[in-house]
């Protein structure tokens, strides 16, 4: 039996033993040695699939699956609040591991024709609003049935739609080859399967994650380098540029926006020392404590320019958007249209 093939026999889907998933972003030069940093050298087991790795823990054990190498599955039918504050540890204490952090417009529309029957909603905006007085400051709910998705769409199409980000979907699924499975998925790449179809549950796994390092990879792709032209005369070509974001809102209390975002708690990561021109923009130098790299942030009334360099993180990016629409606008913009269609993309359209 290969390794792939123990891994879908240990974790065979069921009603009452969910399987879990959590993916996460890894910046790491030697995976097994960051396997073996993270749970002591004898609990990790190394198998016949060169990508593949058990993991064990006081509470179990994780399969690991780092065939895409940057972005790493962790499954496990462990209960979810032992596998979960596992995991929550690991990528807290390293500065090589983070979330995949899902765009709203990512949880919304994740596999062609699935049938959402339940869908959360968590806004936290107190923090970043401060003192804005009329803003809807925190908005959190759960719905249930065939017209939960309805309804928050009714909702974001309303005067509250800068306050309905998706934090949470729960759907259905069938195929006619692989079966059915139920799949419950949070903004954090964490995934929650029963069902009779584990193949099945890491198709939807892949398909999520494909998707989102397209969009951590297009922002890498808008990040500003130079190169010299190699002349007598010198000179050189400048190539890339910001990364602008437009809010459906103004930013009214500045002091308090400013002290959150770059205070290097989470869930931003950012530290910086902002100083305000007198046109009233923020420019800040700031350091992304994910990867340690440097990046230039200026923020304007109601725009913000990420100036990425050569090499940056785009999870950075990607992180920065989504914990924007939880915590100051649902509805906010990107200004390049082919990174707002992948924040927000249309819904997928079917395989079959």
């Amino acid at each position: 039996m290969t390794a792939r093939a123990a891994m879908a026999d240990e974790l065979a889907l069921s009603p009452t033993s969910p399987t879990k998933t959590f993916v996460v972003e890894a910046h790491v030069e030697d995976p097994l040695e960051c396997l073996r940093g993270l749970t002591g050298s004898g609990r990790v087991e190394e198998s016949t699939d060169a990508f593949l790795f058990k993991v064990h823990t006081e509470f179990g054990y994780f399969w690991v699956d780092q065939l895409n190498p940057r972005f790493w599955s962790l499954h496990t039918d462990m209960p979810t609040k032992n596998a979960g504050s596992l995991v929550n540890g690991w990528v807290a204490n390293r500065r090589d591991l983070d979330w995949m952090w899902l765009p709203s417009d990512h949880l919304r529309h994740m596999w062609p024709n699935a049938q959402t029957r339940r869908v959360r909603t968590n806004f936290k905006g107190t923090a970043l609003l401060g003192s804005a007085g009329a803003e809807t400051e925190e908005l959190g709910f759960q719905l249930s049935g065939r017209n939960a998705e309805a309804f928050l769409d009714f909702l974001s199409r309303s005067d509250y739609r800068d306050a309905v980000p998706f934090d949470r979907i729960e759907s259905h699924i069938d195929d006619p080859d692989f079966g059915g499975v139920r799949e419950a998925v949070s903004r954090m790449g964490k995934f929650v399967a029963s069902g009779d179809s584990f193949p099945l549950h890491l198709a939807f796994v892949s398909r999520a994650v494909s998707r989102y390092s397209k969009l951590v990879t297009l922002c890498e792709s808008k990040a500003i380098s130079w190169s010299a032209l190699g002349t007598e005369d010198g000179g050189g070509n400048v190539m890339g540029g910001p990364i602008a974001i437009r809010f459906s809102k103004q930013i009214h209390d500045q002091d308090a926006f400013l002290s959150e975002l770059f205070s290097s708690r989470a869930p931003f990561r950012l530290w910086g020392r902002p100083a305000v021109t007198a046109d009233g923009v923020a420019e800040v130098a700031a350091v992304d404590l994910h990867v340690g790299q440097q990046l230039r942030i200026d923020v304007g009334n109601d725009w913000m320019r990420i100036y990425l360099e050569k090499g940056g993180c785009g999870n950075t990016v990607a992180r920065l958007v989504s914990n924007l629409q939880h915590h100051f606008d649902a509805a906010l913009q990107m200004v390049d249209p082919e990174l707002q269609a992948a924040i927000s993309p249309r819904p997928l359209a079917s395989t079959a």
